[in-house]
Order: C-alpha cells, then structure tokens, then sequence
C-alpha cells in the first residue's frame, strides 16, 4: 500500500487532482482528512467515517481513539490495506500563514515531506488562485452563511474584506512555492492539468509510482469513492469533464489587487511559467 500526497494552496486544483487520482486502479483517495481531523470532534468524525465506509461498500475499519497524526494517519492506511487497494491518495490544502492555529498545517506537511512520502504539489497562477479564493471565503465566511459557520466552527479564520483576502493569498503562495522548491518537490501547474489532463495524469502518476488509467479522465462519468471537504464544484458538482474554463479567471480581479499579487508574487512566477501584470503590459 503506497500513500501519495496531493498538496497545494487553496483553489489551485487539489480536489480536481484528487478526485482524477481517485478513479484510478486499486486507489482510496481522500480529500483534506487531517484537516478533518482538527476540526471535527470525535463523534462527528467517527460518523463521517461509518458513512462513507458504508456508502463506498468498503470493508469497515474501526476509527481509533487515538487522533494524533501519526496514529490517524495509520488508520487511513490500514483503511486502504483492509480493501486490497494499493493507492492511498490524500489530498491537503497548504494554509499557514496568519490562520488560526487549528488552520495551519504547515509542520505537518513539512514532517510528510521530510520522511520521503510522495508528494505531488499542484500550484495555479496566483492572480486565478486569489480571485477563486476570493469568491469561495465571500460565499463561505461572509454574511449569514459566514454567521452559522463560526456558530459551528469559532476556528475559522477571519478577514476584513476582498483585499485581505487576496494579501493572504499572495503570501501563502509564496510561501508554498518556496516550500516546494527547498523540498525539491515534484509540481504540476492546474493550467496543465486542465489544458491537457492526460499528459499532466502521466507525469503525475509517473513521479508517485502508480499506473496511469484511462478512467482518471472518465470521472465525471464513473465516479469511484471520494468524499472529505475541499471545492464545492468538483464534491458536489462534479458530473463534467475536465475543461480550463477558470484558467484566466484573475482578470477580474481589481488593479489594486493584481499589483499586490505582481508585488509580493512576482519573483516566483516567472519560474513558474506565468506572466506578472508588469510583463504582460510591456
């Protein structure tokens, strides 16, 4: 049973990736299960676990007292083994930077990296990552939806407005970014995946060690376990195959925030393959 880790900042890919990887041969992929961990209490979680189990007609697996990473971790393995599947896929949105504690995950990440398990970094041009995050914390965190979920979840972090939100972004891409480059960490940019998703599945299943199968780009159509948080539109209204409908999806944004994102994100883009507003008005 080999585990692999899909990790990226939010709104850059990782529930499309993780949900590709899920149709694949023999695999469990899961979506943000240490984050469900943090956040969830133990009965809430241990029902999460019953359902999808049962749901996804898997043989059950007991869930531990014991909610401390390394243990959790094994269960989520042992989950894999009890149902012959080779594959364990989980995917984790990379968020650190001025969150509340029960929101980063920074060490953890790191510690996967630091032991050698297969991580596939997935990152988006900031300018398309901020304005999708943007959209996504307005409908989540703001008016009366953003009330009842800090009713449920006091954790949840807090931003001003639109411009903070972008800030945040832009640095917690960064951050990401360095992160993935002093790990030496294999990437795949969502502009790739969503333009041509065979090639970029290949390369992707290539560096993690596990086959490719034409089913990954048939998942809209037969649809294999997967369940977890992360983007509503890929859990929820998946039923569509892979399209770049959201690639350039940062012009909206105001000029005030895309120099912001050029300012603070613009030494690393280049590297990345991606143009600053700067470049693209030369």
């Amino acid at each position: 049973m080999r585990p692999v880790f899909v990790i990226g900042p939010p709104r850059t890919g990782t529930t499309l990736l993780g949900k590709l990887l899920a149709n694949g041969e023999a695999v469990l992929s899961l979506s943000e299960p240490f984050h469900l961990n943090d956040l969830l209490p133990p009965w809430a979680l241990r029902h999460f676990y019953a359902r999808f189990q049962r749901d996804s007609h898997l043989r059950r697996v007991p869930f531990p007292r014991d909610r401390r990473p390394a243990r959790y971790f094994r269960f989520l393995q042992d989950m894999a083994r009890e149902n012959d599947l080779r594959y364990l896929v989980i995917k984790e949105v990379f968020h650190e930077i001025d969150l509340h504690p029960r929101w980063g995950n920074f060490k953890l990440l790191d510690n996967l990296a630091a032991q050698q398990v297969p991580i596939i970094a997935i990152i988006r041009h900031p300018w398309d990552a901020a304005a999708s995050t943007v959209g996504l914390l307005r409908r989540l965190f703001f008016g009366w939806r953003g009330r009842v979920i800090r009713t449920l979840w006091p954790t949840v972090p807090r931003f001003r407005d639109d411009d903070h939100i972008v800030n945040w972004a832009a640095r917690n891409w960064v951050h990401f970014v360095e992160w993935t480059r002093d790990r030496n960490l294999f990437v795949v940019r969502y502009e790739d995946l969503v333009r041509e998703p065979a090639a970029a599945l290949r390369r992707v299943c290539d560096h993690a060690g596990m086959p490719f199968a034409d089913s990954m780009l048939d998942h809209h159509r037969w649809p294999q376990a997967f369940a977890g948080i992360g983007a509503p539109e890929v859990l929820f209204r998946g039923g569509q195959p892979v399209h770049a409908q959201s690639v350039g999806r940062g012009r909206h944004l105001t000029a005030s925030q895309q120099r912001t994102l050029d300012e603070i994100c613009g030494p690393h883009m280049a590297a990345l393959g991606y143009e600053t507003l700067m470049a693209a008005s030369a």
